[in-house]
């Protein structure tokens, strides 16, 4: 089962993201299935059996003794009839002031708890970013410098039913997606193509013309237009709007990280071997191990990095190869304590007295 857009109209802010219409009727999709009914998708799914009439009405569905439906047919169900109304999503962490532009246009400062409903935005800037989890514990980080749409957010408790839709319209997200209940959908469009998974890891980049899947986890579907192309874990793709979809390719391995070789405490110097194929280098320096506060977000084309003036304490490094594709291989990562600076003995009380030529201190 998925959302369908059907009466849902939309018109643009002055910021260029969506707003939905007040009173706009949202429906649902269901596809149907050998020993499917009218009758039975009535009773499990929506809050009274005799809704059947209003479905078969809105479906032009035909009257007659024989109102057998063929598997594979498309029926739309309002949501209003739903026993279970779309849910929001929830902020579980942040850093940085990011922003949520509500569905009526309104805004406010994402925290710790903040709910996202269907048709917000989140919009973060350089070095902000969050991690948001959906009604069936899947997450999604959203990194810097991203737009993202929460077009539909649906959680069927009874049946584990789940409908999350989302729209990157620039920018990069990580997604941990839980193994999906049979009809639900979770999907990310961009510009160039859309993501459909069922329960993986992968990363995903977009800008107004490209978009880049990278899979660490699992099997994502990607489409563009009328072609579609299943990418397996350790696999990557580049969509182009408007060109034919390529086949994916391997993902880089993970570089071989060494250790801190600094000598002056407060800095990180880490180096890593040179891949066969790398173009680049993307590191992300975090102070916890799930990348919610993050110090450095950065790319570099060379086989190290030194970072200076940290504050004592733990921190997490992943770092992966960029190839010629700008696709971003396979993680490696370690933790590094920084240590305060050793600690200044004071003098200051030592009573210095001549003996001849020797100085001595007393």
């Amino acid at each position: 089962m998925r959302v369908h857009r059907g009466l849902i109209i939309l018109v643009l802010l002055a910021s260029g993201l969506p707003r939905l219409v007040a009173g706009a009727e949202q429906y649902w999709e269901y596809t149907f299935r050998p020993g499917d009914s009218i009758w039975k998708i009535a009773e499990q799914y929506t809050t009274s059996v005799t809704n059947w009439a209003e479905i078969q009405r809105l479906n032009g569905i035909g009257q007659g003794p024989d109102r057998r439906i063929p598997p594979g047919t498309i029926i739309l169900i309002p949501v209003s009839m739903l026993k279970q109304q779309p849910v929001p999503a929830i902020v579980i962490a942040v850093s940085g002031a990011a922003r949520l532009v509500r569905a009526n246009g309104d805004e406010e400062v994402i925290e710790t708890g903040t709910r996202v409903y269907s048709g917000d935005s989140v919009i973060t800037t350089e070095n902000q970013s969050l991690r948001v989890q959906f009604a069936d514990q899947s997450e999604l980080q959203v990194l810097a410098s991203s737009v993202i749409v929460f077009d539909r957010l649906s959680h069927h408790k009874d049946t584990g039913m789940v409908d999350t839709r989302l729209r990157l319209n620039s920018g990069r997200v990580k997604t941990r997606v839980k193994k999906l209940a049979p009809d639900s959908r979770y999907e990310i469009t961009t510009p160039a193509a859309v993501t459909a998974v069922r329960g993986t890891v992968f990363r995903l980049a977009s800008s107004s013309e490209v978009s880049r899947t990278e899979v660490t986890e699992g099997t994502v579907a990607v489409s563009a237009g009328s072609a579609a192309k299943d990418v397996p874990t350790g696999f990557g793709i580049v969509a182009e709007k408007d060109r034919p979809l390529p086949e994916p390719v391997k993902l880089l391995p993970a570089p071989e990280l060494g250790g801190n070789v600094a000598v002056d405490s407060g800095v990180l110097a880490v180096s890593w071997n040179m891949l066969d194929g790398a173009e680049a280098y993307r590191y992300r320096l975090a102070t916890d191990e799930n990348f919610d506060r993050v110090v450095i977000d950065s790319s570099t084309r060379d086989a190290g990095i030194e970072v200076r003036d940290l504050q004592p304490g733990r921190y997490y490094l992943l770092v992966r190869a960029v190839d010629r594709f700008g696709l971003e291989g396979l993680d490696a990562s370690a933790v590094f304590d920084i240590q305060p600076p050793p600690a200044q003995k004071d003098n200051s009380w030592l009573i210095p007295v001549t003996v001849g030529a020797i100085i001595l201190i007393l």
